[in-house]
């Protein structure tokens, strides 16, 4: 029967038609994608312009938009200074089609803001990490070309140090707020404020780029140690978008169709002004630019912002704000229900509540169903390669499959394959593959992983295992990848690694996950002291000096010898946690509850 509905509603003329389009890049970066055919949306948008054209298109450019702490803004009070920002960089800055304007900023709306006017110019956006210090910064802003910077006064203490290294960086607007008196002046920085004053009331100069060049380039922690750069198209971010509204009137019709009603129509205006989400994730993750912020301008719908992750702020602003609609990583999920305080607010303005970006508890499902009684649970899977969408879940279906992270989403393909690349049957765990026109172009400079990591037939390497149920839902089981995902952020264990190697008393380390009940993993560090140092936690941290606060070690267990080897002279990490696991090495931790860390 869903099957036949599918058919419907994807059927040629309707509005969510899908056919097949071979996608050939301008630049010649990509040679992995020549020639091969991906499932696409026809009627979807092309650009991040056409999503951007939507709230005038629907007569809403009048309702609340952004709401951050005090500021309240209308979809056209946030267009205007986007236009004003877009002709600053381009008749004051001389940016031009292709550029790279970077962000580095917690949460605000000068963020959402930046991002209309980079991508409306041909310009391509660069989310960088909050949590990165100057070496960090230094990298991506020099790796990804970065013409121009928009920062807040706590990232820019970080950048203020290399700025005149940096020579392709011609200009910093500095975001106002506390400590910007502080700096000295510099020849590179204006105020972002004064940049808007002096171009005020401009349009928004033309869009000169096309559907396959670059929208954003977004940094995410990989096994080199170093960040890459995953290079996103317009076209890729409009198909995750168009894919996830799919999956969403896909999963209506078929409850309706269940249940014996119509389909809804759509959505009314009053109901659209009602629709409010909870941005209580970062804008440099895809989590937080895609699947909240720039789907949300799609659905025309109320953005309340957080500067950083509170529970109890977050109860409160679902009373104050009526939030429909909450999408996070599960601990925010486990933190609103475990929060001691959470039957004192009004929660029942909510209609779904979920994410992605860690695997949550399977019985996370029902708790949600009994601490939010009105909202549905969601869960999706994705990475920033694929535009944040690549599986959904809901409602019903995630109810009876709560271990799930769910089907692809309509025009994506998943597959599970083995060590040589042949597709395994279903319930075998194997390597986790995706294909699809939302997939990522590139990795930014980096031609070698990016061969690497997408097939010359367009499969992409998640390096996740995991294996596909009968009914084709995928079912997550580890991770390839020498990666840590504490509470949603992605950690290199390379890079924990090289921090640790600071102490000159560490002889050998590997960095290894520790489950945690509500960040999913910590970052556990496994060391052989050099001649029989006398090793703590403390002294350890206190020399990882490169590492943002999320990425040092909260548990040490020191090996008595050499760590285990395999045939090739490499460290066999799979060997130190069984061990670990067994019980038969404790953490200095568990040695010493007491421990201040």
């Amino acid at each position: 029967m869903e099957a036949a509905i599918a058919e419907k509603v994807f059927a040629p003329g309707t509005l969510l038609e899908i056919g097949e389009e071979v996608i050939a890049f301008p630049d010649k970066h990509a040679p992995h994608h020549d020639g091969v055919k991906y499932k696409v949306f026809p009627n979807a948008p092309q650009t991040l312009v056409d999503v951007f054209n939507i709230p005038k298109a629907k007569g809403v450019m009048d309702n609340e938009f952004l709401v951050f702490e005090d500021d309240r803004r209308t979809f056209g009070q946030v267009f205007a200074e986007a236009a004003a920002l877009g002709d600053a960089l381009v008749n004051g800055l001389g940016v031009q089609r292709g550029d790279r304007v970077c962000v580095v900023s917690k949460n605000r709306i000068e963020y959402i803001v930046a991002l209309i006017a980079v991508t409306s110019v041909g310009a391509c956006f660069v989310p960088m990490n909050s949590w990165w210090k100057t070496k960090e910064l230094e990298y991506g802003l020099d790796n990804s070309g970065t013409k121009v910077v928009i920062c807040d006064a706590d990232r820019y203490k970080f950048l203020e140090p290399v700025l005149d290294k940096l020579t392709g960086l011609s200009k910093v607007l500095l975001l106002s707020g506390p400590g910007t008196d502080a700096f000295a002046p510099h020849a590179k920085r204006i105020a972002y404020d004064d940049a808007i004053a002096k171009h005020q009331g401009a349009s928004m100069p033309p869009f000169v780029a096309t559907k396959d060049e670059n929208a954003l380039i977004m940094y995410t922690s990989g096994t080199t140690g170093h960040p890459k750069g995953v290079v996103l198209t317009h076209r890729s971010i409009c198909h995750a978008l168009t894919a996830a509204v799919a999956h969403s009137a896909l999963t209506k019709t078929i409850e309706a169709v269940k249940a014996g009603t119509a389909p809804a129509a759509e959505e009314s205006a009053e109901a659209t002004k009602a629709k409010a989400i909870l941005l209580n994730v970062p804008l440099f993750h895809a989590t937080g630019l895609h699947a909240v912020c720039i789907i949300s301008i799609l659905a025309c719908r109320k953005i309340v912002m957080m500067g950083k992750w509170e529970p109890e702020r977050a109860l409160q602003l679902v009373e104050r704000e009526r939030i429909t609609n909450f999408t996070g990583v599960p601990t925010m999920v486990l933190d609103m229900m475990n929060h001691p305080n959470l039957s004192k607010y009004d929660t029942s303005s909510l209609e779904a509540i979920g994410g992605g970006g860690a695997a949550p508890p399977s019985s996370m499902v029902k708790d949600v169903g009994k601490n939010f009684k009105k909202a549905s649970p969601n869960q999706g899977f994705g990475m920033t390669e694929t535009n944040a969408v690549a599986a959904l879940t809901d409602g019903d279906a995630y109810r009876a499959k709560p271990t799930s992270c769910g089907r692809a989403v309509p025009t994506v393909e998943i597959a599970v394959w083995d060590d040589n690349d042949k597709p395994v049957p279903a319930g075998q765990k194997g390597n986790v593959m995706i294909k699809g026109a939302s997939v990522m172009k590139e990795y930014w400079g980096k031609p070698e992983a990016t061969a690497e990591t997408i097939t010359r037939d367009g499969w992409l390497r998640t390096g996740d295992v995991g294996h596909l149920d009968e009914d084709g839902y995928l079912h997550l089981g580890g991770r390839t990848k020498e990666i840590i995902i504490r509470g949603g952020e992605n950690i290199s264990c390379v890079a924990v690694e090289d921090g640790v190697f600071q102490h000159p008393g560490v002889a050998e380390c590997a960095a290894i996950p520790v489950p945690h009940p509500s960040l999913g993993e910590e970052v556990g560090i496994v060391v052989f002291p050099k001649n029989g140092a006398k090793l703590t936690l403390e002294e350890i941290v206190a020399k990882c000096d490169d590492l943002a606060k999320f990425e040092c070690p909260t548990h040490l267990y020191i090996w008595p010898e050499q760590l285990p080897r395999g045939a090739t002279g490499k460290i066999v990490k799979r060997e130190i946690r069984q061990i670990i696991e067994d019980n038969k090495i404790l953490s200095e931790q568990q040695k010493n509850p007491k421990s201040k860390l």
